[in-house]
């Protein structure tokens, strides 16, 4: 007999499983039996869920020994494998370390860890030089983790491109043509530069939040935090490095010289993960503007709108 452990889904994650459609209201609706059965197969004492988080529950709990712990119940969706087999293949190194798995489930036992980069956002260099050098651990990730691209199609600039064209014909109006157009520039030239050669297995999605710190010191984690949650894929290593700073509009937007400030961090994370710094800039502002166009696509245009209001104060002579 499966008995369920009382769960507290997030308001947003249950949002967001409802959107599924019956995937996600199955997986919302057996979730505490997935829980309880989790916790009795691997000898889990349940502590409460964690705050955060989109497409999954997460909750504390301690082994049998006494050990923390955090049980992660994620939604069916594919790329859960892909991020499985990134954590696995990272054995520890930049990424949170996995326990157990249940792939069936969509489950994972991972180590507890402390508080997010967050915190940091405010001494800017400090926090770059973080995400420079945990980058670097991270990206020793071996190349077949993850599928290899069968043709440029396949590549993030190619998809990003296309996303912004897209959402550019919905949703921009002509007060954005400029930026826009700066952005599939940006994106056709990060497409023309693919080479793989220099591709790493990205984490794809390099924010602050993703970014924790670990609760002790061990190998793999040198830098004091680890990422969790990849998305895995094979792209240059400026992509992760573009995510990191696609962020900061409130500094931009309070800045003197907003395209000074960004052109200087860019320098700063390139040296110190030893990449292009005008390839993080282009990948940088692809990415601010996907994501402003994406939030106002769903509904979130308040969210949206500093991504797109730092974009303009960034664009080239």
């Amino acid at each position: 007999m499966n008995k369920p452990v009382p769960v507290h889904v997030q308001p947003q994650v249950r949002a967001f499983a409802e959107s599924l459609g019956e995937p996600g209201l199955t997986w919302l609706e057996a979730l505490p039996a997935t829980v309880g059965r989790l916790c009795r197969t691997w000898n889990l004492q349940h502590d409460g869920a964690l705050q955060g988080g989109s497409r999954s529950y997460a909750s504390r709990v301690t082994l049998l020994g006494g050990q923390s712990a955090v049980l992660k119940v994620a939604l069916p969706e594919p790329v859960l494998r892909t991020q499985l087999s990134v954590l696995l293949s990272a054995q520890g190194h930049g990424y949170v370390q996995v326990l157990q798995h249940d792939l069936d489930q969509g489950a994972f036992l991972l180590e507890a860890l402390g508080p997010s980069a967050e915190h940091l956002r405010t001494d800017v260099p400090s926090v770059l030089s973080l995400f420079a050098r945990t980058l670097r651990l991270a990206w020793q990730v071996p190349h077949d983790s993850v599928p290899p691209l069968r043709s440029s199609s396949e590549h993030k600039a190619a998809g990003l491109s296309d996303l912004v064209s897209k959402l550019a014909r919905q949703y921009a109006g002509p007060e954005l043509d400029a930026v826009v157009a700066q952005a599939l520039r940006y994106a056709e030239a990060r497409l023309k530069a693919r080479d793989a050669s220099r591709q790493v297995v990205v984490h794809g999605d390099a924010h602050a939040g993703n970014l924790l710190q670990v609760r002790q010191a061990r190998p793999g984690a040198e830098t004091g935090y680890v990422f969790v949650d990849p998305e895995g894929f094979r792209c240059e290593p400026e992509y992760d490095l573009g995510v990191t700073l696609r962020d900061w509009s409130a500094q931009l937007l309070a800045s003197s010289d907003p395209k000074a400030e960004l052109r200087g961090w860019c320098e700063q994370v390139a040296k110190e993960s030893g990449t292009d710094a005008e390839a993080v800039w282009q990948w940088a502002y692809l990415e601010r503007v996907s994501t402003g166009l994406y939030a106002t696509r769903h509904g979130l245009a308040h969210l949206g709108a500093p991504f797109l209001a730092a974009a303009r104060l960034l664009l080239e002579e």
